[in-house]
């Protein structure tokens, strides 16, 4: 992003460029959790006032991204590793019903977009570039489902993840392990099959979670759920 592709001609639009270089820098691993947002720097950086940088932060506070912490400033939201659990499994049953619907609308056209993604993910070269593609995969599935609500919930849920699917997709073989997931919702998803879809979305999800929690170091590691299965808690 250069400061020419800022120049907007209203603070409405310059916060909105600033929100979405911003969390490109999240989702890059430019900005690590925890770290302090300079809000300073940002405007210097692309030659604007500091109110479209506060807007964009406000902005980003509202997704999960970051917090904003009275008299210290802007940080980059530090998950804990409980929510983060709590967030996929959310997901995952949202990821059922969505690909459900998801399959009961399939189009010509959806199902020439998602072979497209799917083929797409296939040549990513890196999870950085695996991830827009997989999120835009997920986010047409929701689409699909015809039940705006249910999107925005995943979506907005989804923005406090991207971090860490992001580390989960970087470890060994995980990004072919996702693509073929993906291959195999789709063949559900193009024989109309709602039960199959959604389950394998569901699991797909969860399979998600799983990648993530490996590359986590844990005095008490939670174990795998069982595919299809919910998982029980410990309260």
């Amino acid at each position: 992003m250069t400061e020419q592709s800022v120049a907007a001609p209203s603070e409405q639009s310059l916060s909105v460029a600033i929100q979405l270089e911003i969390e490109r820098l999240l989702l890059s691993g430019q900005l690590n959790a925890g770290a302090r947002i300079n809000e300073k720097q940002i405007a210097e950086r692309f030659g604007v006032s500091r109110a479209p940088v506060r807007e964009a932060t406000r902005a980003l506070e509202q997704t999960g991204l970051v917090e904003i912490i009275r008299n210290r400033g802007v940080f980059v939201r530090n998950v804990k590793l409980k929510d983060v659990v709590a967030i996929f499994d959310i997901r995952i049953a949202l990821a059922r019903l969505a690909a459900s619907e998801a399959a009961r609308r399939m189009t010509p056209g959806s199902v020439q977009v998602l072979g497209d993604l799917i083929e797409r993910m296939h040549t990513a070269g890196s999870a950085d570039e695996y991830l827009p593609l997989n999120l835009e995969f997920h986010q047409r599935v929701f689409a699909l489902s015809d039940n705006l609500r249910l999107a925005q919930l995943d979506s907005s849920l989804g923005k406090e993840l991207r971090l860490y699917r992001l580390r989960g997709l970087r470890s060994s073989g995980s990004m072919q392990a996702s693509n073929e997931e993906h291959r195999a919702i789709f063949a559900a998803l193009c024989d109309r099959n709602p039960e199959l879809a959604g389950r394998l979305f569901e699991q797909h999800v969860l399979a998600g979670r799983d990648r993530f929690l490996a590359t986590v170091d844990q005095p008490e590691p939670l174990q795998p759920r069982k595919r299809g299965r919910p998982r029980k808690h410990n309260t």
